[in-house]
């Protein structure tokens, strides 16, 4: 096992002594010259078995780090992936040694196997040979390598600070050394400089030891320590030994000093006076608690310096020394001035803009640098907590971002800037942490918050169990939000007392609460205040009630009954004096087509022939409007709620239930609407007549089901009978509703056909409907509402509908118009996200909206797999797209202003859903004064585009509530159901994990790589990985993007996690398996890739990608893997030879998991 830094020191005078030479440390204040002849070997053997361990200990925080144990050293320390096999030696003169030990400089190297411990998941234990020159080492020495190599190594990881600690003291060693003569000296340089890891450390200089006091006599000063060509930074000076850390080294030195060669009185007062030292520690920690606040500070000061100095370095260049006037050394008052510096030099500009924060990852914000979405400027990414002073979502900052140069690389995709903090203010599982790829990002950083947004009240879970002591005299509890853009909060506990009065231990854990953020203190902890209980977790009415607050969604609250009792007296709207100014269509054949469970049918359909091939098509859609006078006191109600919310088990109404019964086009009832006519024949070509709006009374004669309509699509010549349908009234027989709906279907076709012609674009995103137990409402089961020919019937009469009611108002009203565009997407997400697609082979064009739903469906003809092709790109694609809004026409003048991109249509807005939409109801008023039915509506155009505003954020929450519904009730599902097999696509590979999307459900599940059975091998992440089993005879599995994997469900640590499903994984276990050590893990990877593989194991995961071997020969298949094998070996020593830092990880899943 790798020694500790004190351990190595004890170990090291020793052996001094055995040797006849004085103690390198007989105090801890004075470092006295050896009396002695110098044992110069010695020295030389015990510098080389140094620099081993300190190698090794870098290893050890490297892979400490990727083990998602926070490790600030992995910052600064670029590790090779296997010690060098020998260690060149600048000799010194050899005629100060000792006589009595032998100088055979042609003296074969020994094999000295060095106990190494690597912190993987499951702790593997192994002995790595390191070739060191021995040069005759004396038998004291052997043995002493003797006795390390059979030591047994520990089982337990070493935490942060001990690591770090145990670097701090082999640096102090490594220098202390140096003291002792001019030659040691020279030659532990020289070891310095030929070390990849020793050459990254921060070495004091003579006048810095002189700065500190450190008491040594001139002849020992340091010299020619090699020190940093960049001058280092303040996150790697955090590593260095701090005045506390120095004097608690050497009390533990003089104790494992005192300890090797001390009678039993000596070693007992020694270790009595070691406990009287931990006492007087204990109690200055605790005396100076109450001085967290200016350490935390200081913390944090170092932490925002550190960083700021990492990027400006990383974007001129690692190789350049860092100018001292550009390096940042002041305080958080100091950045607007440094900032103007950074900028003066050319590095960057000074924004001013809102912050967004990752959803999935606190740590990660970006601030927009450009509004123009067709350009190629990236936001700018702020990638610390610190470094955006703890602004929250929405805050307008102040901020500098350099500028994109040709050195700016982001960290390796498993680095992240050192911060101490993180660990305090996170407790969120870094298993599922989400980093989204800063490649090309500018980097930034904070200056200042310049407004906070309003939104301080966050919905979370908390137990008041276990406070936290955050400080001296105070205690709280921790909060963990529902929205992981807010980092852990934390609740003084002092505040929770009313909240827990007398209940017991078990009635005061998981419990859902709201709480209002007060203030973020200097170490980045948010302290808030309970507002209100919420519920428990785990209850399914909480937590959707939870989920409504989470989404702002709050003040959605029961009408009162006395706007149920206005619409409760059915009154017929032919005894109205309206009737006047309707065209009366109640003898129509008319009907609704809506989904099988659908009570709100606020639109109708009808087609009446009227000549040789030509058709008067109708839509009619409910007249909301007459019941609803604007101004009204239930009108200003309606308006603030603006949408209907549609969640998994229930649908709460933007109208009052009596109004929205009242307005449903149920059949046999005479209801108001509002109707759009067009003429056209059977191909859907519009003949030279405009549509026709206008009033009407109509009377459905049915009410049918997408299901319904589909059957007579999938039948065309079936002779159908009333018993195969809904009652059809209105002296209509089956028949009658048979032909429509052919002829309805076939004038679609061509409009859907005509309209993608025209550059519009779709997506598969399915919705889930959920099957509930009548009696508990817990899920049994769930289905997808799949768009079919009738689903597709509807829609484009409904589009139709709208962009000629839009095109109809703007020219009538176009300062007041309500309207709905579509920006483009973001281009330059477009632009990496075909870069990614020609790596496998694919071309994406994104050149026009019609280019990009050509690339879809040519991608999904030509895909071995077009479902997964179709899931895959529907995901991807959705991203860079922006979302479609409401707006008022005032002041838009550009046609880009009005344009619709999914659609491609240069003008639209709502008008067949008003009793879910108020944007529809406002349009039907405007519709209404257009055909002069009544005056203009009284609102400004200050009002409209404050409605417009509020209509834009209530459908972005509604659609999130329902969502975020939707995500509970299926994780109730694999709850109840404990384990659920799906199929999946690859969507996104990182080097921690990846994002697949379930072809049965449409989730997007996380696959963490270290919870898996499966070997997991990242090297090549994120193009592709390879995945192996073990212990089975078939070659490893290439999964890249648009690979199929069958995966399965299950519920681990109250969250929805993903596993790659194999053959071998019958049933869940309780414990983790004890596991291989990293090169018997390594050996069975490349056995497996030697080994041939049967038919019958070997499976096409990728549509174009040929990933295992095809039945053939044995010796083919041979041949085959050992190319793979030859490949991935280049493909290794080319990144040793490039990058510092080439770990392999290979991680393997606790076999409780299946």
């Amino acid at each position: 096992m790798l020694k500790s830094g004190v351990d190595v020191c004890g170990d090291m005078e020793r052996e001094c002594r055995s040797a006849g030479s004085a103690p390198m440390n007989p105090t801890s204040e004075t470092v006295q010259t050896p009396s002695g002849p110098i044992d110069t070997d010695l020295l030389r053997a015990r510098s080389q078995l140094l620099a081993a361990r300190l190698h090794q200990a870098g290893r050890d925080m490297e892979i400490q780090s990727t083990s998602n144990v926070p490790d600030a050293a992995s910052n600064f320390m670029r590790i090779n992936t296997s010690l060098p096999q020998t260690l060149p030696l600048d000799m010194p003169p050899r005629s100060a040694l000792d006589p009595k030990i032998s100088c055979n400089a042609a003296q074969a190297p020994i094999l000295v196997a060095v106990p190494m411990q690597y912190n993987l998941p499951g702790s593997y234990n192994t002995a790595v040979p390191v070739q060191m020159p021995m040069h005759a080492a004396p038998p004291q020495m052997q043995a002493h390598m003797k006795s390390v190599a059979q030591r047994p190594c520990k089982e337990k990881k070493k935490s942060k600070r001990a690591l770090r600690e145990e670097v701090n003291a082999l640096q102090e060693l490594v220098q202390r050394i140096s003291l002792v003569s001019s030659d040691v000296n020279t030659y532990a340089g020289s070891l310095i400089r030929q070390s990849d890891v020793l050459s990254q450390l921060e070495w004091i200089s003579p006048g810095d030891m002189d700065r500190q006091q450190v008491d040594m006599s001139p002849q020992f000063a340091l010299r020619q320590m090699p020190r940093r060509i960049d001058g280092g930074s303040d996150v790697n000076r955090r590593l260095l030994p701090q005045q506390g850390n120095e004097e608690r080294t050497r009390r533990e030195s003089e104790v494992s000093s005192a300890s090797s060669n001390s009678t039993p009185a000596q070693k007992q007062a020694t270790k009595q006076e070691g406990k009287s030292a931990r006492k007087r520690r204990s109690r200055k920690s605790e005396e100076g608690a109450g001085e967290n606040t200016t350490q935390s500070l200081k913390t944090e000061l170092e932490a925002m310096r550190g960083y700021i100095n990492t990027i400006v370095r990383n974007y001129i260049g690692a190789e350049y020394k860092l100018p001292a006037d550009l390096r940042f050394s002041g305080d958080f008052s100091d950045l607007e001035a440094h900032a103007k510096r950074l900028a003066n030099e050319g590095f960057g500009r000074i924004v001013e803009d809102e912050i967004r924060v990752n959803r999935k990852n606190n740590k990660q914000a970006f601030i927009t640098m450009s509004t123009d979405r067709e350009g190629l400027e990236r936001d700018g990414i702020v990638m610390l907590p610190v470094a955006r002073r703890y602004a929250f979502e929405g805050d307008t900052v102040r901020a500098f971002v350099l500028n994109v140069g040709a050195q700016s690389l982001p960290p390796a995709e498993d680095e992240e800037f050192s911060d101490e903090t993180a660990s305090q203010n996170s407790d969120a599982d870094a298993d599922n942490v989400v980093v989204i790829s800063s490649d090309n990002c500018p980097k930034a950083f904070v200056i200042a918050i310049v407004k906070q947004t309003e939104l301080r009240q966050i919905v979370g879970s908390i137990s008041f169990t276990n406070p936290t002591q955050l400080s001296k005299a105070q205690l709280f509890y921790k909060f963990r939000p529902f929205d992981l853009r807010f980092p852990m909060v934390y609740i003084p506990e002092e505040t929770c007392r009313k909240h827990i009065g007398s209940k017991q231990a078990a009635e005061v854990c998981g419990l859902l609460y709201l709480a209002h953020i007060l203030e973020t203190d200097c170490n980045g902890h948010c302290i808030a205040e309970l507002v209100q209980p919420v519920g428990r977790i785990g209850n399914l009415p909480d937590e959707l009630k939870a989920i409504m607050i989470h989404n702002s969604l709050s003040d959605i609250k029961p009408f009162e009954q006395r706007f149920n009792d206005m619409f409760v007296n059915t009154i017929s709207p032919g005894s109205t004096e309206d009737l006047d100014q309707r065209w009366d269509l109640r003898e129509k054949c008319i009907f609704t087509i809506d989904p099988l469970t659908a009570r709100d049918l606020d639109d109708a359909v009808s087609i009446e022939q009227v000549g040789d091939n030509k058709y008067e098509v109708g839509v009619h859609i409910s007249d909301v409007s007459h019941y609803l006078r604007e101004d009204s006191e239930l009108d200003n109600i309606v308006k603030e709620r603006s949408t209907s919310i549609y969640l998994a088990n229930e649908v709460i109404h933007m109208l009052p239930q009596p109004l929205c019964m009242r307005c449903s086009l149920l059949p046999g009832e005479d209801k108001l609407a509002f109707s759009v006519f067009w003429r056209m024949d059977r191909n859907g070509v519009q003949l030279n007549e405009k549509p026709k709006f206008t009033r009407t009374i109509i009377r459905s004669c049915t009410q049918f089901a997408y299901e319904h309509a589909q059957k007579i699509i999938d039948n065309p010549h079936e002779r159908f009978t009333e018993h195969d349908f809904p009652t059809i009234l209105n002296g209509f027989s089956a028949n009658d509703v048979v032909k429509r709906v052919l002829c309805l279907h076939g004038i679609a076709s061509s409009l859907r056909k005509a309209r993608y012609e025209k550059g519009a674009i779709s997506f598969n995103n399915p919705k889930l409907r959920f099957i509930l137990d009548p009696v508990s409402g817990e899920p049994e089961d769930f289905e997808v509402e799949k768009q079919k020919e009738a689903n597709r019937m509807i829609e484009e009469f409904m589009l139709l509908a709208n962009q000629a009611v839009a095109r109809f108002i703007h020219d009538s009203f176009p300062e007041i118009s309500v309207l709905r565009n579509h920006p483009p997407p973001l281009m330059k997400s477009l632009k990496a996200l075909r870069e990614k697609f020609q790596t496998l082979g694919f071309h994406l064009d994104y050149s026009s909206s019609k280019a990009l739903q050509q690339s879809i469906v040519r991608l999904c003809q030509e895909a071995s797999n077009p479902l997964a092709m179709s899931f895959c790109l529907s995901r991807l694609l959705m991203k860079p797209m922006a979302r479609a809004n409401y707006f008022c026409s005032e002041g838009k003048t550009e046609p880009a202003d009005l344009w619709h991109y999914a659609l491609s249509i240069p003008i639209y807005t709502h008008f067949t859903s008003p009793i879910r939409r108020y944007p529809d109801i406002m349009v039907h008023r405007l519709l209404a004064a257009s055909l002069n039915y009544c005056p203009p509506p009284c609102r400004t155009t200050a009002e409209l585009h404050s409605l417009t505003k509020i209509a834009n954020e209530r459908k972005y929450n509604s659609k999130n509530a329902g969502e975020e519904s939707c995500n509970l009730y299926f994780k109730r599902y694999v709850s109840n159901k404990q384990r659920v097999c799906m199929t999946a696509v690859v969507m996104e590979i990182y080097q921690h994990m990846m994002n697949v999307v379930t072809l049965e459900s449409g989730h997007v599940i996380s696959i963490n790589y270290k919870m898996q059975k499966v070997l997991v091998d990242t090297q090549n992440a994120p193009n592709f990985l390879l995945v192996a089993e073990r212990n089975v005879r078939q070659p490893p599995r290439k999964l890249q993007i648009l690979s199929v994997v069958p995966i399965y469900l299950t519920i681990w640590d109250s969250k929805l996690t993903g596993f790659l499903h194999t053959e071998n994984q019958l049933q869940p276990l309780d414990a983790p398996n004890n596991q291989l050590s990293v090169k018997k893990k390594q050996k069975s990877l490349h056995n497996q890739q030697q080994r041939p593989t049967n038919s019958g194991t070997a499976n096409n995961l990728c549509p174009t990608t040929s990933n295992v071997v095809e039945p053939q020969s044995q010796a083919q298949v041979l041949h085959q893997q050992q190319n793979l094998a030859a490949r991935m070996r280049q493909q290794l020593a080319h990144q040793q030879q490039h990058h510092p830092n080439p770990q392999q990880r290979i991680y393997s899943m606790r076999q409780n998991s299946l």
